[in-house]
């Protein structure tokens, strides 16, 4: 029975050694395998791993480790810190000598691998317990992260590069919050508004806006049911030296959402100029007044009120009397101070709300608003007396600045801006013939200021003749008085007017308002033209010319165009110029002496005579005759026409053609209407007579044919 225990309890032990066995074999397999899987993943991984000891020489290492170093021999012969591969092998040493009990250190080196390149290296060293007896071991471990500092450097260099960029923008950069305070601002920003970023960050955006406006988010909020994406503006800043600046913003949202980025450009020079464009738009640059086209619209505006509502205006037109004086003996720099001293005292005068405006050379206006007849009167009486009693002082000089006004009270029977602006210079006018230095109101049945319109209405009709072609040349005989038989024709060049209607317009109507309206020239340049053509399209006609009149006005000889034209003309022509005699009446060569002088005296070089008509009506006519360059004295037909039954008529005339024949020149009577002015002008020695008794005027072609004995004759 024991025996059987005994076998039983050593089967039993038997079974049970073999299950240990078995069990050991098993957990070394799995440990095997452990080991093995470990070893794998060791050598697999993409870090650099080693186990280093205390003196720093590598006990194992992965495979990855072992790319980094393939010269294995060196692992246990030399410490790591040793190797010439490490940039800074030093501070490798000195990590590795200072790891904490427990803990890691943590750090970057760099490394040249086996190809000669730089790798950056992410390294933490971690202390291993070994057993007792043993030193303890380091476990190194490393990984590449040379990619990630290179795009980390390239990141900071983008960052630096955009933030220079942004910095460096010659245009306002700034993002600012839902609260209109700025986050962020360019170098820009600072330049033009003159504070520091400390001083700009945080604070309101709106607190440097010049007026009230609205906010960023404001004017995003205000437009956001639109397409647009970008929204601008042109808002006006202020500085720290409280200077404007013009800013055009453009507004748009950012990633953040509670953040908008504003870009301006600076306008402030455009602004600038605009206004300076504005304001030389509607201001007379020399008085600083407005200028003619800026009344003219408010006058337009005017009109527009006394239509609508009735309102009663007044217009003043205000002329300086003596102003070419001043510019001719003093200069126009004198001049120019003359009207900047007339613009300050009429802005002086004016009442408030009243318009002033200089239209042009010495010629201001005025528009005084709810202002009737009497109270106009009232005003202008004021103006003439400051402007009559004012004296300017220029260089030692003392000038007289009085002047004329012309008034139109402004109501409904003015019809336009031009009506009203010709109807207040036609009564400035009206105030001039009547001595200067007054003023007159314009009223619709006044004879002197309807004689001015009718004046008036004939300078849009002479520019609408020379234009049509409708002056045609007339020519009166001017014959010996001896009656001796004479085989060339000397005559008169008379111009005629035929109106749109076909009838003749009396001289006396349109001559007066070409000489005041300064448009003489065009009908003189016209006379010149188609008498001097005349011959060249008949130029048989030439030798049967003694002399050919032409009348100047005194107004033409001022022109320097038609002076030049007028010599051209004489140069070019087939006419001689000893057959040309040029007449200019006494009163035009006395009010333009200096004028006559040098253009008579160029005539008379060229071989023209010069003739001086109307002799007589001046008041200085004999000592005019010495001055001036002439060869004929016309005796005016006021005299003449009476020297048979008026014995005062006949004594001017014997003592104007005395003196006359004393200083060498030829004498022609005009208006010599029968036989018996003829017979006593005879009795005097008088040389040339002329008049409806020797020859009515009549075309010059008509003339001429009879002269050139019916031959072909151009028309």
């Amino acid at each position: 029975m024991l025996s059987i225990v005994l076998v039983l309890f050593l089967c039993l032990v038997i079974a049970g050694l073999i299950h240990l066995i078995q069990r050991y074999r098993d957990n070394a397999k799995a440990l095997a395998e452990s080991q093995s899987l470990f070893k794998g993943v060791f050598d697999q991984s993409n870090q650099y791993i080693a186990l280093l000891c205390a003196s720093g020489t590598v006990v194992s290492a992965n495979e990855a480790f072992q790319r980094l170093y393939p010269m294995m021999n060196r692992f246990r012969v030399s410490p790591i810190w040793s190797w010439k591969e490490w940039v800074n092998g030093d501070e490798l040493r000195d990590e590795v000598n200072n790891i904490p009990e427990r803990g890691t250190r943590r750090f970057e080196l760099r490394v040249i691998n086996q190809l000669g390149a730089q790798v950056i290296l992410d390294v933490a060293l971690k202390r291993i317990e070994t057993q007792e007896d043993e030193l303890p071991q380091v476990l190194f471990e490393a990984r590449d992260i040379t990619q990630r500092k290179q795009t980390e450097q390239k990141l900071q260099r983008s960052e630096a590069e955009y933030r220079m960029l942004y910095d460096q923008q010659p245009v306002m950069l700034m993002t600012v919050d839902r609260q209109s305070r700025i986050q962020s601002i360019n170098e820009c920003v600072t330049e033009w508004l003159g504070y520091s970023k400390r001083e700009l960050l945080g604070h309101k955006v709106t607190d440097f806006y010049r007026d009230e406006a609205s906010s960023p988010y404001e004017l995003v909020s205000l437009r956001s049911q639109s397409d647009d994406k970008i929204w601008r503006r042109e808002i006006c800043y202020v500085n720290m030296y409280n200077e404007e600046i013009w800013i055009r913003e453009s507004i748009r949202t950012t990633q953040i959402k509670s953040q908008l980025m504003l870009v301006g450009e600076d306008i402030t020079e455009h602004r600038r100029m605009e206004s300076m464009l504005r304001h030389q738009a509607l201001r007379d640059p020399l008085t600083d007044l407005y200028n003619r086209n800026h009344f003219e619209r408010i006058l337009t505006e005017k009109l527009r009120s006394v239509s609508e509502e009735g309102a009663t205006h007044t217009l003043f037109y205000i002329d300086l009397d003596q102003f070419r004086v001043i510019n001719d003996t003093l200069g126009h720099e004198a001049g120019d101070s003359a009207l900047k001293f007339t613009a300050g005292k009429l802005l002086n005068l004016l009442p408030e709300g009243a318009v002033i405006a200089r239209l042009g050379g010495d010629e201001f206006a005025i528009i005084n608003s709810e202002c009737d007849e009497e109270c106009a009167l009232e005003i202008g009486e004021k103006i003439l007396n400051e402007l009559n009693q004012a004296e300017l002082h220029w260089n030692r000089v003392r000038m007289s600045l009085a002047c004329s006004i012309g008034i139109r009270v402004l109501d409904r029977s003015v019809s336009s801006p031009q009506q009203a602006h010709a109807q207040a210079d036609t009564a400035c006018y009206a105030a001039k013939d009547k001595g200067r230095a007054r003023l007159h109101v314009y009223r619709q049945d006044d004879e002197e200021v309807l004689r001015r319109e009718r004046e008036m209405a004939f300078v849009n009709q002479i520019h609408a003749a020379v234009a049509e072609d409708r002056f045609e040349i007339y020519a009166q005989p001017i014959m010996p008085v001896a009656g001796v038989d004479h085989d060339r024709l000397y005559f008169e060049v008379l111009v005629r007017l035929r109106g749109a209607d076909g009838q003749m317009v009396p001289n006396g109507q349109f001559i007066p308002a070409a000489e005041r309206y300064n448009i003489a020239h065009l009908i003189d340049t016209t006379v010149v033209r188609k008498t001097l053509q005349w011959f060249e399209d008949n130029p048989a006609c030439v030798e049967q010319i003694g002399m050919i009149s032409i009348n100047l006005s005194g107004n033409s000889m001022a022109n320097d165009a038609f002076v030049e034209f007028l010599v051209t003309s004489i140069k070019n022509s087939n006419v001689p110029s000893e057959c040309l005699c040029l007449e200019v009446t006494e009163t035009a060569a006395i009010s333009n002496m200096s004028d006559a002088i040098k253009v008579l005296t160029a005539l008379k070089n060229l071989g023209c005579s010069i003739a001086l008509d109307d002799f007589g009506s001046g008041l200085s006519s004999f000592g005019y005759l010495r001055e001036l360059p002439i060869d004929l004295v016309k005796i005016d037909g006021q005299f003449v026409c009476g020297i048979h039954k008026d014995d005062t008529d006949y004594m001017i005339v014997r003592a104007i053609q005395d003196l006359a024949h004393q200083m060498g020149k030829k004498t022609v009577a005009e208006f010599v209407e029968n036989e018996e002015i003829l017979h006593r002008l005879e009795q005097l020695g008088v040389d040339y007579a002329q008049g409806y008794h020797l020859g009515r005027p009549q075309p010059m072609s008509s003339l001429l044919a009879v002269a050139c004995d019916e031959a072909e004759v151009t028309a």
